[in-house]
């Protein structure tokens, strides 16, 4: 009788189990190879904005202003709204879109143009990290006047300082820097490389913030997912730098501070307000020399806020929060 050739049930049953075992242990190598990339892409784009950032510098003998806000009755048409990054797109070859805006007026809204609008719903590759899992645009407030119904999301903030609070105080009817916004990028001013007394490469001037979808704890409200590319306006109708809640707009859409720890929990993190990524293990932070660094999420932080500093003239300061002032004489090299 002629033998009849073929794999018996035990050996595919073999080597299904060896298939999975190698695509088992290839998989993370694949996944981890994947995030590596997105690692490095994100980290060229805060390198084009630190650089853009510079150019602006050269050009302008300052560094951009952090936020716009002039008035403080959040009703004039002029009253601001603007964040750094759209001072910097004419430096990112997105010179036809800068030239589009009338910045005297609002971002969007009542006191708004169309081409205004329009921009503020422009996707900026330069501006998303590939890691980060947020949706290309949103609605922000768009049942109001004042709304507007696709506003494009960033995976970047500029650093205010290391504490945080209102950024910005009344004085009459105008907003002026808060004395505890001493950080590279802030409300209405700017700075010149000069004022960078820590150094520019021991200064962090834009960093990492993930899209981190709003949940509730206790009844309380936790996450992250109003920071904007442009600029933003609140519901009555103007800008307001001192909001600072979750489901506020304000500063805080594109300034951040390092009081809150990197990559911090969800309870208590105060997410909205502080630096964090899908990467593991930190966040990537452009520093004011150009340069990008990978920062630990274990990097040494106290959490101090800014009156027991000035209490303790400089007391307990963690290394985090350190690397977000310009001139604090507290340096930390990162190299």
């Amino acid at each position: 009788m002629r033998r009849r050739l073929g794999f018996t049930l035990v050996e595919l049953l073999v080597v299904i189990a060896i298939i999975g075992v190698l695509v088992g242990l290839l998989l993370p190598a694949v996944q981890a190879a994947r995030e590596a990339a997105r690692r490095m892409q994100c980290s060229n784009n805060i390198k084009q904005l630190a650089l853009a950032a510079h150019n602006y510098e050269s050009t302008h003998k300052r560094f951009p202003i952090g936020f716009t806000d002039f008035l403080s009755t959040n009703n004039g048409p002029a009253d601001g709204g603007w964040s750094w990054a759209t001072r910097l797109l004419p430096f990112m070859e997105q010179n036809a879109l800068f030239q589009s805006l009338d910045m005297a007026r609002h971002p969007y809204g009542t006191f708004s143009t169309p081409n205004n609008a329009a921009a503020c719903s422009v996707i900026l590759s330069g501006f998303r990290c590939p890691s980060d899992i947020s949706p290309t645009t949103t609605a922000n407030n768009a049942a109001n006047v004042n709304g507007i119904a696709n506003i494009a999301v960033s995976s970047y903030a500029g650093v205010i300082g290391p504490f945080d609070g209102d950024m910005c105080d009344i004085s009459g009817t105008a907003m002026i820097p808060a004395p505890r916004s001493t950080g590279p990028l802030v409300v209405n001013q700017t700075r010149k490389i000069g004022d960078l007394a820590d150094g520019t490469s021991n200064t962090f001037l834009i960093g990492e913030v993930s899209w981190r979808p709003t949940i509730t704890i206790a009844g309380a409200t936790h996450g992250s997912v109003r920071q904007f590319v442009l600029g933003n306006i609140v519901n009555t109708g103007g800008v307001n730098c001192q909001n600072r809640g979750v489901g506020n707009n304000g500063s805080h859409l594109h300034l951040r501070s390092t009081r809150k720890k990197l990559n911090g929990p969800i309870q208590g993190g105060d997410k909205h307000l502080a630096f964090h990524s899908y990467h593991t293990g930190g966040a990537l932070f452009g520093m004011c020399d150009g340069s990008v660094q990978f920062v630990s999420e274990n990097i040494q932080h106290t959490n101090t806020n800014w009156t027991d500093f000035i209490a303790a003239t400089g007391g307990a300061y963690g290394a985090y929060q350190r690397l977000a002032g310009i001139s604090d004489g507290l340096v930390v090299n990162l190299e």
